[in-house]
């Protein structure tokens, strides 16, 4: 009796693994691309990033074949202001971000998103974007390497004094949260506009 039950055991074990060695093998889970980056690329000379693209794009398209309409502006409002939110947040995570910027492409045509492709829309274009509200955004040289605390050989009276030199001309640095939402602000108010509200 003992040596039946022993034979069942195993026959059962046996079958068993075989069932499992024959099962189609798990599928091995990629990390998710966003639905941004399908139609929009980084790899260019000096590309922006794509959420910038995204933003200035969509105010490059105004009075072209491709404008914004109501309809998607009404539905890019909110989630634009989301992205101001969550970017103004430590703890946000950057699926967070990404999910709501692949809401905003799915409110988009393809023929939107093309339009931007072709923009080739840099961070030198950005810059002047920027300029035009008396910011200035630090430019990385390529190939150089930002060393932490390099402007920490001025003295206190040094920095004040070019701070009011900036403050005096109207002009901004961009480090505060302000210019790096800037971009995404002029977007909502475009949109309000062709919104109608």
């Amino acid at each position: 009796m003992k040596k039946s039950i022993f034979r069942f055991a195993l026959l059962t074990l046996l079958a068993v693994s075989l069932v499992y060695a024959c099962a189609p093998a798990a599928e091995i889970e990629t990390a998710p691309t966003s639905l941004a980056s399908t139609y929009l690329s980084i790899e260019y000379s000096d590309a922006a990033n794509v959420r910038s693209q995204l933003a200035y794009g969509s105010l490059k398209l105004a009075d072209s074949p491709n404008t914004i309409t109501l309809e998607q502006a009404k539905t890019m409002i909110p989630l634009w202001q989301a992205v101001i939110s969550l970017s103004g947040d430590t703890t946000t995570a950057t699926e967070e971000l990404t999910a709501v910027q692949d809401q905003i492409t799915a409110a988009m045509t393809a023929d939107q998103l093309q339009a931007i492709a072709e923009m080739k829309i840099t961070n030198t274009g950005l810059n002047e974007f920027y300029a035009q509200y008396g910011i200035t955004l630090p430019t990385p040289i390529p190939g150089v390497t930002k060393v932490p605390g390099s402007g920490s050989g001025k003295t206190e009276e040094e920095k004040a004094a070019a701070l009011a030199t900036k403050t005096a001309l109207g002009e901004t640095t961009g480090t505060g949260q302000a210019a790096k939402t800037l971009l995404f602000e002029k977007t909502i108010e475009y949109l309000t506009v062709v919104s109608g509200q």
